[in-house]
């Protein structure tokens, strides 16, 4: 019994495989340059990569960033050991400043925790801020109730938006401080 389900499964992906490759064949052979762009901020600019085939699967998750701009190299060569230190750092360090300000504001802050690299932040006025780590990116990413998502890259000893130069501690900040009417949340790293 489980042979012959084992082998349906196997004739039915190869079927729609093969229904696939002859209902879209452009898909699996058509060639698509990808352009060079220039990162305006840094005027880093990208040099054109190789033309690929578009059913050919990308194994280097980091090589574009969301926009299509150019990674610069200081991010793309960081070991793998020194993104875990400085993201760990990061956020055990944001972690016992939100604390501090949970104690002292807990209207504002109502529950800050952290397990395996992630962070979560109750914020009862609007929700619950996420804070995670991103290794295969070597990213921090970001879930704001206010805000919406980012994606920051350590980037000249700071987590910056490649998108638009936003950094993480800037949105942070500037969030929080409209939750705490009148005082600073002056969250730093």
């Amino acid at each position: 019994m489980l042979v012959r389900n084992t082998f349906r499964i196997t004739r039915n992906a190869s079927l729609r495989r093969f229904i696939a490759t002859r209902s879209f064949p452009a898909l699996f052979q058509s060639k698509i340059a990808v352009k060079s762009s220039v990162w305006p901020s840094s005027g880093i600019q990208n040099q054109p990569k190789s033309v690929f085939l578009a059913g050919q699967r990308m194994h280097n998750s980091i090589a574009a960033s969301t926009d299509g701009k150019s990674i610069p190299d200081e991010i793309l060569d960081m070991p793998i050991e020194v993104y875990h230190e400085v993201s760990d750092g990061f956020m055990e360090n944001i972690l016992d400043q939100l604390e501090v300000i949970g104690d002292s504001h807990p209207e504002v802050i109502n529950d800050v925790e952290m397990s395996q690299g992630v962070m979560s932040i109750e914020v009862p006025s609007v929700g619950v801020y996420v804070i995670n780590k991103q290794p295969p990116n070597k990213q921090i990413w970001l879930a704001s109730p206010v805000s919406g998502p980012y994606r920051f890259d350590y980037y000249q000893n700071e987590w910056v938006s490649l998108r638009d130069g936003t950094k993480l501690l800037d949105v942070l900040n500037t969030e929080f401080n409209t939750f705490l009417k009148g005082e600073q949340a002056n969250l730093h790293y």
